[in-house]
């Protein structure tokens, strides 16, 4: 039984605040049947997949490339800078909410050629909230408490409690 080409990290979904940095493990191992050129491309994968991948980083002919993305354009670098040695891994530096998506790790030393996708979910902490109310505030009339945050992740989700009082309200 022959050996091929394996990335050998496993880690699959990261969770990392705004502002942050993160590291998307891809290590791998050669085999002695690998031959060809070693060639590491990182891949954003749009979540609509009528749109194309976004090559991010690359590494071939013994040289990185990294000015395909401009929205990353020095928040990014692979964490080893000699990815042949086995740890092709990608340092994104500065998260930004935008960050949040599918990457893929591509090895590629022919004949073998592997990858391996890693979620990426970049969490916002909740701005500031605003909240209002809405309606006449007279006995016997409705009126709407409303509040509000423009960002935070995952959904935020308000809970509501009467704070002086024993009796339910409608």
């Amino acid at each position: 039984l022959t050996r091929s080409l394996s990335i050998t990290s496993g880690e699959t979904l990261f969770e990392t605040e705004q502002g942050e940095k993160v590291t998307l493990p891809c290590t791998f191992e050669l085999s002695e049947k690998d031959e060809g050129p070693l060639d590491i491309e990182w891949v954003l994968i749009p979540a609509d997949n009528q749109k194309k991948e976004q090559i991010l980083i690359m590494y071939a002919v013994d040289r990185i490339y990294n000015n395909y993305y401009a929205a990353m354009t020095g928040r990014m670098q692979f964490t080893n800078p000699d990815p042949k040695s086995g740890d092709a891994s990608l340092d994104i530096l500065n998260l930004k909410s935008e960050d949040t998506g599918t990457y893929q790790c591509k090895v590629k030393k022919a004949p073998g050629v592997q990858s391996k996708k890693i979620q990426l979910i970049v969490l916002v902490r909740p701005a500031r909230t605003k909240c209002s109310i809405e309606g006449s505030q007279e006995i016997g009339k409705d009126v709407t408490l409303k509040c509000a945050s423009q960002e935070g992740s995952p959904l935020l989700s308000y809970d509501w409690r009467r704070v002086s009082g024993t009796q339910e309200l409608p």
